[in-house]
C-alpha cells in the first residue's frame, strides 16, 4: 500500500471517528443527564484526540517500517528504526523567524476576516461556537484548550503527517488538498472557507522554514487572538450597550436581511478586502525574509518541481471529503430550520 494511500485511510478513519463520537454524544446526552453538562473543555479534548491518535499511531506503524542507515565509526553501515521526530519537520526556528511569522500572520489576518465575512452571509454557526465555548469561561484554559492544543494537534495531522506525505508526489496538490481538508475538518462552512485559505498559508511556512513549529505558532496566534477578542468584545459591547447575541446575528443570511443591512455589510466586506489586499502584499515580503533567514528561499522557489507523480486522492479521501460536506449541509440546513 502507498503511504497516499495509508494516510488517506487515515484521514478518513478520522473523519468517521469525529462525526461518529459528536452523533454518539448528541444521542447520549438526551437520556444521560452527566453527558448533558459535559464541560466545552472535555469536549475539545476528547475531539482533539480523535484527530490525534489515528495518525499518531499510524505514524508509529510507519516510524517502524523505514530504516535509517548511519554511518558506524569503522566505516560499515547500519539499518536502524527511524523515530517519528524524524520523518516530521521538527526543526528548531529562531526568536527573530518566531517574531517575523507573528507578524505575517497578524498581516494575514484581515484576509481571513474578509474570507469569514463572506462565509457569514450563508452561515454563522462557526462564528456562534466559538463565541459559546468561550463565553463565562476561564480565559487561561480556553487558551490552552482551544489555542494550544488545536495548534499542536491539528498542524501535527495536516501540516505534519498528511502534508508531508504528499509533497512526496506532487508540491502543489499537496498544499492546496492539505489546506481543504484542514477546511473540510472544521465541518462547517463559515469556518471552512477562511480555513482553507489559513491550511494554505501554513503550509507555505512549514516551507519557509524546514519546521513545522512555524505553522503551529501561526496556528496558535491566529486562535489565540480569537480567544481574547472572545472575551473583550462582549464587554466593549456591554459598554456600549451594544447586544452581543445581535453582532454575530448581523452577518445572518443575505435573504433575511434588509437592503439597507446587506449593503452596509458588503460595503464593510469591501473596506476590509481592499485593507486585505495591502496587508496580504506585506505578508507575503515577510514570507520572503522568514525564507532567506533560514536560508530556504533558493529551495522555495524551485520546490515545485519534482515529485513522484503518484497519486494522491483516493477513494477513502473523497469518502471522508463527502462525510465532511453533508455535515456542513446538515448544519446549514438546522440553523436555517431553527
Amino acid at each position: 500500500m502507498s503511504e497516499n494511500k495509508g494516510v488517506n485511510r487515515i484521514f478518513l478513519l478520522t473523519v468517521v471517528l469525529y462525526v461518529g463520537m459528536s452523533f454518539a454524544l448528541s444521542f447520549l446526552s438526551v437520556f444521560v443527564p452527566s453527558f448533558q453538562n459535559m464541560s466545552n473543555y472535555t469536549a475539545i479534548l476528547i475531539s482533539q484526540m480523535l484527530v490525534f491518535v489515528p495518525g499518531f499511531l499510524y505514524l508509529r506503524t510507519v516510524s517502524r517500517r523505514v530504516p535509517a542507515v548511519v554511518q558506524q565509526e569503522e566505516g560499515r553501515q547500519e539499518e536502524r528504526k527511524t523515530g517519528i521526530l524524524q520523518l516530521l519537520p521538527y526543526r528548531k526556528i529562531s526568536i527573530g523567524t518566531i517574531a517575523l511569522v507573528v507578524v505575517c500572520t497578524y498581516l494575514m489576518y484581515p484576509l481571513i476576516i474578509v474570507l469569514n465575512a463572506i462565509s457569514m452571509i450563508f452561515s454563522t454557526s462557526g462564528s456562534a461556537a466559538v463565541l459559546d465555548m468561550v463565553q463565562g469561561q476561564n480565559f487561561f484554559l480556553s487558551l490552552l484548550f482551544t489555542a494550544v492544543m488545536p495548534a499542536c494537534v491539528e498542524e501535527f495531522l495536516f501540516r505534519g503527517l498528511m502534508f508531508q506525505t504528499y509533497k512526496k508526489s506532487r508540491m502543489l496538490p499537496a498544499i492546496l488538498l492539505t489546506g481543504f481538508l484542514f477546511g473540510c475538518m472544521h465541518m462547517n462552512l463559515n469556518q471552512f472557507i477562511y480555513a482553507f485559505a489559513l491550511g494554505i498559508y501554513l503550509a507555505f511556512l512549514v516551507e519557509a522554514t524546514g519546521s513545522i513549529f512555524s505553522s503551529m505558532i501561526a496556528h496558535f496566534t491566529l486562535n489565540a487572538t480569537s480567544v481574547v477578542m472572545s472575551f473583550l468584545l462582549p464587554i466593549l459591547y456591554h459598554a456600549a450597550g451594544i447586544d452581543p447575541d445581535m453582532q454575530i446575528q448581523a452577518g445572518g443570511y443575505a435573504s433575511t436581511m434588509e437592503s439597507s443591512e446587506l449593503l452596509m455589510f458588503l460595503m464593510g466586506i469591501t473596506i476590509w478586502a481592499i485593507i486585505a489586499v495591502g496587508t496580504t502584499c506585506g505578508a507575503v515580503g515577510i514570507y520572503i525574509a522568514i525564507c532567506k533567514i533560514n536560508h530556504r528561499w533558493d529551495y522555495v522557489k524551485r520546490m515545485f518541481s519534482g515529485g513522484t507523480r503518484e497519486r494522491i486522492i483516493t477513494i477513502p479521501l473523497i469518502a471522508a471529503a463527502l462525510i465532511c460536506f453533508a455535515v456542513m449541509g446538515m448544519r446549514i440546513y438546522i440553523e436555517r430550520m431553527g
